[in-house]
């Protein structure tokens, strides 16, 4: 569909699934990972559910949002809150699976409903997204590392 951007990254990381899944749990993590997000507050309904409200810059541009997160054995999954009449425009999450005795991939995924004006710029957005997903795939592995060498 060509109102529809979806961008999945991925990356290898050297470390045990169960020392980065709570960093990724950890949903007030995404303040510190996510380049659009500047400001994230956590209401958690239960121990794996519950809703974030988000404000920052997505390519510069000033945006806020809702979402609704839950999370699973493998990571977790995030839905924005439904707008009337188009119902949820952005989806994501993470999924974090083992593929050695000391290394895991993080697959990071994203879904946009893009606007009718804004589809024109789909292929400058998903680029953004793309270069953001990594960037942030990045800094998690960073924040994973600094919480083990601190012994965490």
């Amino acid at each position: 569909m060509r109102g529809i951007v979806e961008v999945t990254s991925r990356r290898t990381i050297p470390v045990e699934q169960a020392c980065v899944l709570p960093a990724v749990w950890e949903i007030q993590n995404i303040e510190r990972c996510e380049v659009k997000a500047d400001v994230v507050q956590v209401t958690k309904e239960t121990d794996t559910r519950g809703s974030y409200r988000v404000r920052g810059r997505f390519a510069g541009l000033p945006w806020r949002g809702q979402f609704f997160y839950e999370l699973n054995p493998k990571g977790f999954h995030s839905t924005n809150a439904p707008h009337p009449r188009r119902g949820t425009t952005i989806s994501g999450g993470f999924v974090v699976e083992p593929v050695g005795d000391h290394e895991c991939v993080v697959t990071h995924y994203e879904q946009y409903r893009l606007p009718i004006y804004f589809r024109p710029l789909r292929p400058m957005i998903a680029w953004y997204v793309a270069w953001s997903m990594r960037r942030e795939l990045r800094d998690l592995e960073a924040l994973v590392r600094a919480d083990l060498s601190r012994g965490g």
